[in-house]
């Protein structure tokens, strides 16, 4: 990866304590591609085209996306790709893989890769971000000059429909006049004592609003297909992360703590969230 400070090329190293979501990654990787015998080894005619393909995600917020593609040509054998991952999009632990692929169709034969983007190699490595940021897209926004209550320090926009994009679904609005809150997002990845009890209030409320979407939306079950990346998903997964221990098959007993005891269902989630319990390090 390229630092950012120093502009020199390093290892990656498997975590950054202090990155934080105003900060984006820049990697690197220089690869020998024989395509010559890439493709003789994998069943595939002289002149199929190839390239390098780097994809990401990160979890559990299940928001991913492509960072290069690369076609290769015969005329080289060393390549070198550089990419940027947003840092607004990033969080928790981050997974890039670089593949080889198919760059277009091929003879379809038995036992040999013939589709557009079937993998011939790969390799991935993982990164665990600081741990306390947000994990969803993040604007800052002076809330005088919209029509959010001025004085609130965020507010978590939610889209209605369970098969939209996630990315495009979810956003955390921070108030940009919130300087304690403001102050906490950007040193997230070294929070101090007020820090940590800042992101501990804010992950325990983001989480408690997408869960009572979750279980008040009667489209909304644990057995449903959303495809991946979607809202559905990303809400079926902190479900499980969340709520193991109290949800049923059919979310009846969630939904019902829910409607019936609100109160409840907060402290529920405070103890899922362990809100207040890691504020000191």
């Amino acid at each position: 990866m390229i630092d950012p400070d120093s502009d020199q090329e390093r290892d990656v190293p498997g975590s950054l304590p202090d990155w934080d979501y105003q900060t984006d990654l820049r990697l690197r990787r220089s690869m020998t591609v024989d395509l010559a015998d890439g493709r003789r080894s994998a069943g595939l005619d002289s002149g199929v085209p190839l390239a390098i393909s780097v994809r990401w995600n990160a979890v559990p917020s299940l928001v991913r996306g492509s960072a290069a593609w690369v076609p290769l040509d015969d005329d080289r054998r060393e390549w070198t790709v550089d990419v940027i991952l947003p840092g607004d999009r990033l969080g928790g632990v981050l997974h890039v893989e670089t593949s080889v692929v198919l760059a277009g169709e091929a003879e379809q034969r038995p036992a040999v890769a013939h589709r557009p983007g079937s993998a011939l190699w790969n390799d991935a490595t993982e990164i665990r971000l600081q741990g306390d940021a947000p994990l969803f897209p993040i604007a800052l926004v002076p809330f005088s000059k919209s029509s959010l209550p001025d004085k609130a320090a965020w507010f978590l926009e939610l889209g209605s429909d369970l098969e939209a994009s996630a990315l495009g679904a979810i956003q955390l609005l921070v108030n940009q006049e919130h300087p304690a809150v403001v102050a906490a997002i950007s040193r997230a990845g070294n929070p101090g004592d007020v820090d940590r009890t800042v992101l501990s209030a804010l992950k325990s409320d983001v989480i408690k609003s997408m869960l009572e979407r979750a279980v008040t939306d009667e489209a909304f079950e644990m057995t449903e297909d959303f495809g991946k990346d979607t809202l559905g998903a990303v809400l079926q997964g902190l479900v499980r992360t969340y709520m193991s221990s109290y949800v049923q098959e059919d979310l009846l007993d969630i939904r019902r703590i829910q409607s019936s005891d609100p109160p409840l269902f907060g402290a529920i989630v405070q103890a899922a969230t362990e809100f207040l319990l890691e504020t000191k390090r």
